[in-house]
């Protein structure tokens, strides 16, 4: 019998649909850096330093830092780490650092920015990572590259909480050198201030977060319970912990099987734990302070936290930076005679925030990104006219902070750190934006939140090195840097001029975050400031003689005054700094080994970086190619996975098994990211299976099978950017493939394909969207266009094309954080392609007759319902619930009344679960009504669970 008429689903060879690029959270870095970029490499038994050539000068003192931390870190683990590679980036100005597994390296972003400190960034970045590899090789270290990498990430991640490894390396940074967060009141002061002011949440909720209040990150909940852990048991007891753990490594909740044969109870208890021991520190501590109440200015009744950063007073009116989850920030006005609020500016992403302003300019520093090269990044200075509203980007591509305007002529001073790390005070003319000087601090040295003098020839500031901080005074005439203050671990924020021989800035000499003033003469100190929790940010208005600061408190930072006059003299002794952190330094027994100075006599060679090693890295077997980013059609199999260290090639060799068909799919995967464009290839040997019809036996067919070789490829520009409030992203995606079957079942099926040539897919793309504030569902505004097309040029017997346009727009809601979603889709085939759909299909498709879809739209509007913060034990803890109505509409041209071809409703759950702060997880309840008479079921209720990194 022979079989004519064959029915083959195919077509997906032929649909190599590209979508557009959109943001997302990663659980493995991938970003690049630039091009440009010139690599080295220092190499010793125990780490590999990589680094750009601007580094070249400051890598050995690099390297000893590595060194000595490496060694430091580990003793308390009893172990010597493996060797490891740490890279230095120095073109992203975002202050970051992180150790991962799979692949096993440490990258360090050596650019300290504006976010006041109480030591230099980089040796303490490096002592906090570094402790971040002995946990990693205490627990994990048996499972090694080249299979095991990303299943020790795995079983790191089930075993040990997140408040375990970073409170554990905070509390490390702390205890093994003078400074870190540890000994900085404003770093629990928000922990404080919630229960001194009876907000006493959850465990839960300060692990995993929450929209409506402020709770710090389980960093600092984290230092605080592994301080309590260090100073109740035995020394070094950190080996033993991860001992315990190991024993088990399968066991549930096993950090609390540990904690529990540890210390009698599990991590609530041990949280619990830590609260009454702060409680009552806190309480002896500041049973003799008596602070001040201070009236808040421009007082709301706000719902969640809000804070008014940064109170200048200036022309009648208070400025300030205002920041809440309902919207991004914005620079506002307040004034106080009509008690009115106005939003003057959106500031776009600041890497601090920060602003200056006089009778006639508002400036202000905002971070742009490189478009294509994400671990390029800069910061740049806008200006705008306060009479006409229009607003100048004064800086492009540069890495300047914190501009202050001079109080005498069009000049603005700013910092500005090189890509050698060193940095600068830089004076800029208004007039054509030329650089005037720059004034070198220090090698290895910082400058933070510079301030004139009123006769705008001396700029005070703060000052980090290796010796600590101090306030600094710059002679703009001679270029001479004076420091105002000794050298010391004290926290400066914001200093600033009074008349006559003395200056003002926020310290916490009595161990609370205050504002003092300090005599230049006498060095005598004193309080202006009494604030419960801490006070922040002054502005001295020598007008009225008024010292205007933020007053914290557990639901944000909020503008206060009080006279300058006003002043408290401290006693010396004074300290009501809870210093948890001091019983676990006294019984490390490896404090003393870090404080012995390194020696730098040895001598490290610094070679190019380069050779396969820097292509090849396979480190790791793997379940999935893509790293679990989609469990959407999973196949059950395996594949090994290539990363270099410098995310620029990826390589997947696997195999796996669908199970819908029942063949086996082999396949190997090249991405290569090193270039502006990005290129991959991949390579296919999979079985397929189809049916034939028989002739004059329509309801019958005889299903038969073979195999294929698919190789397809792709290149893509993806390039992004921000401008302010906007997030841009455009790019360009080519895409073909080549496929040959072979191994046919049957000999006699006829009109049967081999081979299907180079088909090319195009795709274009624009988007631009507002930012979005925490508690936004979608952008306020936004506009989404990308068009593809699709044809079959080399194919005589395959001809086919189809050209589709989608778009979207984002439009604000009724209400704060609602938003309406429009999205308008068209499509025309022809050939092979007339019945491929290349646009979204409306909810339901699949209940009733099949007609040609020629355009789609749907109207989706989302709303939040409530932030109940709710935690079911150690299941769930659910942080927000949405809820969102839609209609879909299709072939709109042929339908005159317009109706929705489906709507309905929806119901969705943001959680995490398990006490993981990631993934992010979203369970969708939707109901949908199918209008159409054809449907088989008219109610199509869904249910979804989806995941973010």
């Amino acid at each position: 019998m022979k079989h004519k008429h064959i029915i083959i689903n195919t077509l997906s060879l032929l649909s190599l649909i590209i979508y557009s690029q959109k943001s997302s959270a990663q659980f493995f870095e991938d970003s690049q850096a630039p091009l440009s970029q010139k690599w080295y490499k220092i190499e010793t038994k125990n780490f590999q330093l990589i680094f750009p050539e601007e580094m070249k000068s400051k890598a050995p003192t690099l390297a000893d830092q590595v060194n000595r931390s490496l060694r430091t870190t580990s003793r308390n683990y009893k172990i010597t780490p493996r060797k490891i590679p740490f890279i230095i980036h120095n073109t992203n100005l975002q202050t970051n650092g992180f150790v991962q597994l799979s692949p096993r390296k440490s990258e360090l972003y050596s650019t300290a920015g504006a976010e006041p400190d109480n030591q230099t960034w980089l040796p303490n970045l490096i002592l906090h990572e570094s402790r971040h590899v002995s946990q990693f090789d205490k627990l994990t270290g048996k499972l090694r590259a080249p299979f095991f990498e990303q299943l020790a990430l795995a079983y790191y991640g089930l075993t040990v909480p997140s408040w375990y490894f970073e409170g554990d390396a905070t509390l490390t940074e702390t205890i093994y050198s003078e400074g870190g967060r540890g000994r900085l009141p404003a770093f629990e002061m928000p922990i404080k201030a919630n229960f001194q002011s009876n907000h006493n949440y959850s465990f839960n909720k300060y692990l995993l977060g929450s929209y409506k209040d402020i709770v710090p990150s389980y960093y600092t909940i984290g230092y605080l319970m592994t301080s309590t852990l260090k100073s109740e048991l035995p020394s070094n007891y950190e080996a033993d912990l991860f001992s315990e753990l190991n024993k088990k490594p399968l066991y549930p909740y096993n950090i609390n099987r540990v904690l529990k044969k540890k210390i009698g109870g599990n991590s609530a208890y041990l949280y619990n734990k830590t609260i009454a021991n702060l409680d009552a520190i806190w309480n002896k501590k500041t049973s003799d302070y008596q602070y001040q109440k201070y009236t808040e200015i421009n007082k709301k009744n706000n719902n969640y936290y809000s804070s008014n950063l940064l109170p200048k007073h200036k022309n009648g009116l208070i400025y300030f930076i205002k920041q809440n989850p309902q919207k991004t920030n914005a620079i506002y006005t307040y004034d106080v005679a009509t008690n009115t609020e106005n939003r003057l500016v959106k500031t776009g992403i600041q890497l601090t925030p920060h602003f200056d302003v006089n009778s006639n300019y508002i400036l202000w520093d905002e971070l742009h990104k490189d478009p294509r090269f994400n671990k390029r990044t800069y910061s740049v200075i806008n200006i705008m006219n306060l009479k006409t509203g229009k607003i100048n980007q004064l800086s492009k591509q540069t890495r300047y902070y914190s501009p202050i305007f001079s109080p005498l002529d069009e000049t603005i001073a700013c910092v500005e750190v090189d890509l050698s790390n060193d940095s600068y005070l830089t004076l800029i003319s208004l007039k054509n934006n030329s650089i005037i000087k720059r004034i070198k601090i220090g090698n290895a040295e910082q400058l933070q939140h510079p301030a004139f003098n009123s006769q705008g020839d001396k700029i005070i500031g703060i000052r980090l090195s290796q010796y600590g901080t101090a306030l600094c005074e710059i002679d703009l005439n001679n270029n001479k840097i004076t420091n105002l203050t000794p050298w010391g671990n004290q926290q400066y924020e914001r200093p600033q001029y009074l008349p006559g021989m003395k200056i003002i800035t926020k310290a916490n000499f009595n161990g609370i975050d205050n504002i003092y003033s300090i005599d230049l003469i006498s060095g005598k100190k004193q309080l202006l400031t009494k604030a419960q929790f801490g006070a922040f940010n002054p502005f001295y208005d020598k007008d009225t003689r008024q010292l205007f600061f933020n007053d914290y408190q557990y639901n944000g930072y909020k503008i206060a005054q009080t006279p300058i006059d006003t002043a408290f003299d401290i006693a010396p002794e004074t300290d009501y700094f809870s210093h948890y952190y001091a019983t676990a330094l006294t019984k490390d027994s490896v404090k003393n080994i870090a404080s012995v100075s390194v020696d730098t006599s040895q001598h490290y060679q610094i070679v190019p970086y380069r050779g396969l090693g820097r292509t090849f890295n396979f480190h790791s077997l793997s379940l999935s190619s893509s790293n679990f980013e989609s469990f959407d059609n999973f196949k059950p199999g395996v594949f090994w996975l290539s990363n270099n260290i410098l995310n620029t090639t990826q390589i997947a060799l696997g195999y796996e098994y669908d199970t819908d068909i029942r063949k086996g799919v082999y396949s190997a995967e090249l991405t290569y990211n090193k270039y502006l464009p990005k290129f991959s290839l991949r390579y296919e040997n999979r079985g397929q299976i189809a049916a034939a019809s028989i002739p004059n036996k329509p309801d019958s067919s005889i299903r038969f099978d073979w195999r294929e070789h698919y190789i397809s490829s792709q290149i893509s520009i993806p390039l992004s950017f921000y401008r302010r409030d906007y997030v841009y992203s455009t790019g360009f995606n080519l895409a073909t493939a080549y496929l040959r079957r072979y191994d046919l079942s049957r000999t006699d099926v006829k009109n049967f394909n081999y081979e299907t040539a180079f088909p090319l897919t195009y795709q274009l793309y624009l988007n631009r969207n507002a930012r979005m504030a925490s508690m936004d569902l979608y952008p306020r505004w936004g506009q989404n266009f990308s068009v593809t097309y699709r044809h079959t040029p080399f194919e005589n017997n395959a001809k086919g094309e189809i050209l589709s346009a989608r778009t979207v727009f984002y439009l604000p809601g009724f209400m704060s954080n609602h938003g309406f979603q429009i999205r308008l889709s068209a499509q025309t085939g022809s050939g092979i392609y007339q019945y491929i759909n290349d646009i979204p299909l409306v909810s339901g498709f699949s209940y009733y007759k099949y007609e040609k879809i020629k355009n789609t739209v749907l109207v989706n509007y989302r709303f939040p319902i409530a932030y109940p913060d709710l935690g079911l034990g150690s299941l769930a803890y659910i942080k927000r619930v949405k809820g969102g109505i839609f209609a879909d509409y299709q072939n709109i041209y042929k339908h005159r009344e317009i109706s929705p071809k489906s709507f309905g409703a929806y119901l969705s759950l943001d959680f995490n679960a398990f006490r993981y702060p990631l993934p992010d997880f979203e369970f969708v309840v939707k109901g949908t009504y199918i209008n159409d008479n054809t449907a088989t079921q008219r109610v199509v209720p869904t249910f979804s669970l989806n995941y973010t990194y």
